[in-house]
């Protein structure tokens, strides 16, 4: 069987507005202020841009350097007097809980320090933004390749909320264990060997996991395992077929960690969700 049953709820965001603008600044001009419903990614193309939110002192916002504003967050821009200044922004709706994490700190947005692949993809965004509706979807294509970087955000350097974009996708433990678990659900998994692929010892990689994420590396791929049979589940498939699908080595095994998660077994679920009735998750 292929395929995989993806949990996004709270990672979808769409655009609403891509564009490349040029701005020129003439002396005694005041501040520009914000506040925007929407998300803002704002790219400097351009030196000579200064920023700050209510809660930063101004900065410089140089060529190279995105701002990521959340809804609502109030910041003010600033030019030199005569000068032409260049950027380009995409504004998008949505909820997204990485994103999330990453604008709150300090100073209420994030800072990207670029290496050049931001500013390409939001390019290729932007010239696919045709007028029209019809180009909504070439542009979205772009656009989901921009969150996908985001998405893989390292720690903050220097300043929490400033992040330096790298070469290597700068991704945290914690997200590469869980694209290796996802990858791999079907087989077996031992830590011995997901410490080699990524480059680090067994126990740096239980440790660090388990801080960073709060469970150990099993549970979520139990997890996982488990989210990967309810279609097969819903489908009255066989248990035993349902549980050497998703990776379990027995029926019996699949319904003890499937109780354990939701508190009834396999079939009973089933009955009551298609009853109505939902069982709350209780988690391992």
């Amino acid at each position: 069987m292929y395929g995989f049953v993806f949990d996004v709820a709270d990672r979808v965001v769409y655009p609403v507005e891509a564009r490349m603008e040029r701005t020129a600044n003439r002396p005694g001009d005041a501040p520009r202020y914000a506040r925007h419903p929407s998300w803002v990614l704002d790219y400097s193309l351009t030196d000579g841009l200064e920023c700050r939110t209510e809660f930063t002192d101004w900065m410089a916002r140089p060529v190279g350097i995105a701002h990521l504003y959340p809804p609502g967050r109030r910041y003010m821009e600033r030019y030199p007097a005569g000068r032409v200044a260049s950027c380009c922004y995409i504004k998008f709706r949505g909820e997204n809980a990485n994103l999330r994490q990453a604008v709150e700190n300090s100073g209420g947005f994030a800072r990207i320090v670029d290496d050049g692949r931001l500013e390409a993809l939001m390019k290729r965004a932007i010239r696919a933004a045709q007028p029209g509706n019809s180009s909504y979807y070439r542009c979205f294509a772009e656009f989901a390749r921009i969150v996908e970087l985001l998405e893989q955000l390292p720690p903050p350097s220097g300043a929490d909320y400033q992040y330096h974009l790298s070469s290597d996708g700068g991704e945290s433990l914690g997200r590469r264990v869980r694209a290796c678990l996802e990858r791999d659900f079907r087989r077996r998994v031992t830590i011995g060997a997901l410490a080699r692929e990524l480059g680090c010892s067994s126990s740096t990689l239980s440790h660090r996991y388990r801080a960073e994420c709060g469970e150990s590396v099993f549970d979520t791929l139990l997890r996982i395992r488990v989210e990967q049979s309810m279609p097969m589940l819903m489908k009255h498939l066989p248990l035993k077929l349902v549980a050497e699908e998703s990776g379990f080595n027995s029926e019996f095994y699949y319904s003890k960690v499937f109780k354990k998660c939701f508190g009834v077994s396999p079939v009973t679920y089933r009955k009551n969700a298609e009853a109505g009735i939902s069982p709350p998750v209780r988690g391992f």
